[in-house]
């Protein structure tokens, strides 16, 4: 029994190994059509603005979501509910000084400018009753359940046919 599969190879024609008039066509096509849709792919770009990392969880009572955002102060936080759907916005600037002393830097990797996420909530959640609190850079919004939605489900008994 061999370990490596076998196979035999046909001999090819002369200059088969070396790609043909529509394979190379089809590849500079592809590198024009890049360059066209998106020329500053790659390396050089970042992202625009930034998203807050978030986390959602769920109790028994209700759902919990976790925002990170560090060096932010809460009155730079906005949290609006509107049809269901609950968005948190918020903007973080850039701390500059005044003087006119030059910088070099070497690593730069802080984000700053605005955000905003927006999420659909579920019927199980009672609007009325969310609240936010703000601590040290983190941001938790707390989304009570309704009575409803607390109740587990029931063991339906089944009769006999009549």
């Amino acid at each position: 029994m061999a370990l490596i599969r076998f196979t035999r190879r046909t001999p090819r024609a002369p200059f088969s190994a070396f790609p043909g008039f529509d394979d190379f066509e089809t590849r500079v096509g592809k590198f024009l059509e890049g360059a066209i849709a998106s020329p500053f792919e790659g390396e050089l770009t970042q992202p625009i603005g930034w998203l807050p990392a978030t986390e959602i969880s769920e109790s028994a009572d209700e759902l919990l979501m976790t925002l990170e955002l560090p060096g932010m102060d809460r009155k730079d936080i906005d949290i609006a509910i509107d049809d269901g759907i609950l968005t948190v916005r918020g903007e973080k600037t850039e701390e500059k000084k005044d003087e006119n002393e030059e910088k070099k830097y070497y690593l730069f990797e802080r984000s700053y400018g605005a955000f905003h996420r927006s999420f659909t909530l579920p019927r199980t959640v009672d609007v009325s009753k969310i609240a936010g609190e703000f601590d040290k850079g983190v941001l938790k919004v707390h989304m009570p359940k309704t009575p409803e939605a607390k109740v587990k489900g029931r063991k339906i008994e089944i009769a006999p046919a009549k």
